[in-house]
């Protein structure tokens, strides 16, 4: 995401179902925020095996589900709020098997019984959020009933964001959350590093990965962070 891609958010109101309800019904082709599969895969398959409940959350109309899914990621749940959305999907998918599916929620009220998932897989969803109104008080609705549908033991949240860790780890490192937060950067796809131009100590070349690790040693203490 670009300077201009980032300003956009705060004007567009990313936070709001309206916003996505109208950008789907006036556009129904794939689009990766961010990042795409390819460049991610090798840090998310450390953490999660062909055989893991997987919840991706504020999923859009992005190819990763299905990009996963043939590398032999079968249980895949993917939610987002908006119906426009949600409805595209299921037609588009309805020949897969029923643990791949498309699920209407807001992330705010996760329909599922705790210690649900093996996997959460957020990119840009926890983003949207903070750029809608009420952010401080909806970004911890998401992260609780997150922290809530992991499995306590080995449960791992994965957030793709444009988000510099002073922006990000306030909200994850919360004394109530029993993980190990780990994060990483990867460039943004349009930035040329072979550019005369190029900075790589300039943060707004990346995008940030925090992986939330749940950790069944840690006892009840306030989350360790450690910047790779």
């Amino acid at each position: 995401m670009n300077k201009q891609q980032q300003e956009a958010i705060q004007k567009n109101h990313y936070g709001k179902l309206e916003f996505w309800e109208r950008r789907y019904s006036e556009n129904d082709k794939p689009f990766e925020w961010y990042q795409n599969y390819d460049n991610l895969k090798d840090i998310v398959t450390q953490y999660i095996n062909q055989n893991s409940r997987i919840l991706n959350i504020g999923c859009g109309n992005s190819n990763i589900p299905e990009d996963m899914y043939k590398e032999g990621y079968q249980w895949i749940v993917n939610l987002d709020f908006s119906k426009t959305v949600i409805e595209f999907m299921k037609e588009k998918y309805k020949s897969y098997p029923a643990h791949f599916q498309y699920v209407l929620a807001d992330a705010r009220e996760l329909p599922f019984p705790n210690d649900s998932f093996d996997c959460v897989f957020d990119k840009g969803l926890l983003d949207a959020v903070l750029s809608g109104d009420y952010s401080a008080q909806n970004s911890k609705k998401v992260i609780n009933h997150i922290y809530r549908a992991l499995k306590k033991d080995t449960g791992v949240y994965i957030i793709i964001s444009h988000g510099f860790p002073d922006q990000r780890l306030p909200y994850l490192s919360k004394s109530e959350y029993n993980w190990k937060i780990t994060y990483s950067k990867v460039y943004k796809p349009d930035v040329r590093t072979k550019s005369l131009e190029f900075d790589a100590t300039d943060l707004n070349n990346y995008h940030f990965i925090y992986v939330c690790k749940m950790d069944r040693y840690q006892g009840q203490t306030a989350a360790q962070v450690i910047g790779i």
